[in-house]
């Protein structure tokens, strides 16, 4: 079992590796030949580096947090086993299957002041162009990319909850209804708790993976400041050989993110594990 799980994790630990040595300007382009904190500093002093991790943060964050509520309404709403509710969970799994790359174009076409939304809008009068709608796609904010990872990753996260409310908290909610409960202190005492503990990694997996995402941020991000995962394709492609290794520094932050979202989840865990029955 050691083994196996060695062997799933040699690959992640040869990138890490590979990432810090060239961080320092030991191997890959403009490499020196002998370690320097030099490219780390340089990094870590550039204005754009926080603006886009501050901004890549802000976006995965509203992301998740629409995903997650989305899923949560689709597992309450859809829980019984009729033909309606298994219908109901059918259509919001659709998204599942999609590339990331096809949600991204979806989004596009759909967002921007030029697209679907926007005609439908003028269609019905509320705008008086389709350029009057308001800029969702390119913007600052990041308003589209945010909207369509949500929907991307809510199907994701409506399966994982649906099958969560179907095998733990049915049984449970009934228990507490049974016991005089009303059906709003049922759900927030027992079907809550119960949801969002194990939907918790879930939600942590989806933050880290749209914070990486390439895919989508590359057709709906602005260029300032840009996504992380931009930033690191843009480094990385730099005609300057020298400052190809920061794309090795900003890999590394996306790392990071990664690793303080699972020990955020890890402490929250050891917290609430005591209280599990």
């Amino acid at each position: 079992m050691l083994l196996a799980a060695a062997s799933l994790a040699a690959p992640v630990l040869a990138g890490i590796v590979y990432s810090v040595a060239a961080s320092v300007g030991l191997v890959g382009a403009g490499a020196t030949g002998h370690a320097s904190m030099a490219r780390v500093a340089y990094v870590l002093s550039e204005r754009v580096s926080w603006a886009s991790l501050l901004w890549t943060l802000g976006v995965s964050a509203v992301a998740t947090t629409l995903a997650t509520a989305g899923a949560v309404v689709v597992a309450v709403m859809f829980r019984d086993n009729t033909t309606m509710h298994r219908t109901g969970r059918l259509l919001a799994s659709l998204p599942l299957p999609i590339p990331h790359v096809v949600a991204g174009a979806l989004g596009l076409w759909s967002l921007s002041q030029s697209g679907m939304l926007a005609r439908v809008a003028f269609a019905l009068g509320v705008i008086a162009q389709p350029a009057d709608m308001p800029a969702l796609v390119y913007d600052h904010f990041g308003a589209g990319l945010a909207l369509t990872l949500a929907w991307k990753e809510m199907a994701f996260l409506g399966v994982v909850a649906t099958a969560l409310l179907v095998t733990r908290g049915s049984a449970a909610e009934e228990a507490a209804r049974t016991l005089g409960a009303s059906a709003r202190v049922a759900f927030r005492r027992v079907t809550w708790p119960l949801l969002w503990r194990g939907l918790a990694p879930a939600v942590v997996a989806v933050f880290v993976f749209v914070t990486g995402n390439y895919e989508v941020a590359a057709l709906l991000a602005p260029s300032n400041p840009p996504a992380l995962a931009l930033l690191v394709a843009e480094r990385a492609a730099d005609a300057d050989l020298s400052r190809r290794g920061d794309a090795y520094v900003a890999s590394l932050l996306l790392l990071g993110i990664a690793v303080a979202a699972v020990a955020v989840h890890e402490w929250a865990r050891a917290r609430w594990e005591p209280l599990a029955p």
